[in-house]
């Protein structure tokens, strides 16, 4: 069994703003995202109110902080108090991922509208320093910038940090708020956008017709086995097998072949096949054909069940992996299998394609995850020990 496990999580995202609210949405199928006219288009579109997000206490200058910021921030005070976080004598770090960091404090400054804050909101690492800032954690910390995978790399740095002995602990973050005009009209030109037209079936394998862009942030206390045995953590998971990968053909598009992302999928494997895939399926032709495919050949036998939560909370970029992560954890200590919104493809007929909330037992779930540039991230994450 692995040796780092997770005594702690948090999430905010659209229409939640916390675990009990998310595995209220999972469980009941909830689709909580919002029609929005954006270009002229009209999509659905995940937002986090400001009015949600509470963290009051923690820093002084939290006000001044860009959205990215304030949504860790949330997340991570339910991860931490969750666990009930040591602190003396034990090594804590921070990894945080982010696609976008703060691009919204960017535009902003460009824009004309600055102010004395503005180069440090600039600043992707803001991300990590806020925590380390609010929970007084003086290890290794480090933001990751790894597009639409940014979470679970930030989830497989930190395991590696804690297997090489670096750390005892880390907390392991994933947040993005890109929801400006700049994003929208890029996606738009590129044609993955899903429209809100009740006439059009977009969502998790639907053969092209599109994603749902949202926002959000989670967190994960992460620690040493040992550590957390020793002092009488409540153990939510385990990290198991993990693989980051690169398709290295170009930075604007990914390998049609999905070689890259088999092998990432073949690695965790390893470990055993899982109750279920908690798959990315963001609805664009190439990613739902590859990862069809790869599910085709390496699971159809097996009858394993296959769903993605992006048809219910949208993608939330580089906050994704964390959603899908979180989702997995909720569902091997609630014992079910969340389903599938969204679903219309007939390419990955003859798969197990969960359309319906299942109660069964959780051991292991494998997680998928595909990024703008040719990034592929596979990680297992299993029930654990109690």
């Amino acid at each position: 069994m692995g040796n780092v496990v997770i005594t702690g999580y948090g999430i905010i995202g659209p229409g939640m703003s916390d675990t009990d609210q998310f595995k209220d949405i999972l469980l009941h199928k909830r689709n909580v995202l919002k029609k929005e006219e954006i270009h002229r288009r009209q999509l659905y579109i995940g937002r986090v109110s400001e009015n949600d997000l509470i963290f009051d206490g923690l820093l002084s200058f939290s006000k001044r902080l860009p959205k990215t910021a304030k949504m860790l921030l949330h997340a991570a005070s339910e991860a931490v108090a969750m666990s009930e976080l040591p602190r003396e004598g034990l090594r804590v770090g921070v990894v945080v991922g982010s696609s976008g960091g703060a691009i919204s404090d960017i535009l902003t400054s460009a824009n004309g509208k600055n102010h004395p804050f503005a180069i440090g909101n600039m600043n992707a690492y803001t991300l990590a320093s806020s925590i380390c800032a609010a929970f007084h954690i003086n290890g290794l910390s480090y933001t990751l910038n790894n597009s639409c995978t940014s979470a679970l790399d930030a989830v497989n740095l930190a395991k590696m940090l804690i297997d090489s002995g670096q750390l005892d602990i880390c907390l392991a973050g994933g947040a993005d708020s890109t929801l400006e005009d700049v994003v929208f009209e890029g996606f738009s030109r590129l044609h993955v956008l899903g429209s809100a037209d009740e006439s059009c079936t977009c969502g998790p394998f639907s053969g092209g017709k599109g994603f749902s862009m949202s926002e959000g942030a989670g967190v994960l206390v992460m620690e040493r086995k040992e550590v957390a045995k020793r002092r009488g953590g409540v153990i939510r998971g385990e990290i198991g097998l993990a693989m980051t990968n690169q398709d290295a053909v170009s930075p604007y598009k990914s390998d049609s072949s999905g070689i890259k992302l088999r092998e990432a999928v073949d690695h965790c494997l390893l470990e055993g096949m899982p109750t279920y895939i908690n798959s990315q399926a963001l609805g664009i032709s190439q990613n739902d054909q590859l990862e069809s495919d790869i599910y085709k050949e390496k699971f159809l036998n097996e009858n394993i069940p296959i769903t993605s939560i992006k048809g219910m909370v949208g993608h939330a970029m580089g906050a994704s992996g964390m959603f899908q992560l979180i989702s997995s954890l909720i569902s091997i200590e609630s014992q079910f299998i969340p389903p599938v919104i969204g679903y219309g493809q007939k390419s990955i007929d003859g798969l197990l394609v969960v359309k319906e909330t299942r109660n069964e037992d959780v051991e292991r779930v494998l997680i998928t995850s595909q990024g703008y540039g040719g990034i592929n991230s596979c990680m297992m994450v299993n029930k654990g020990e109690r």
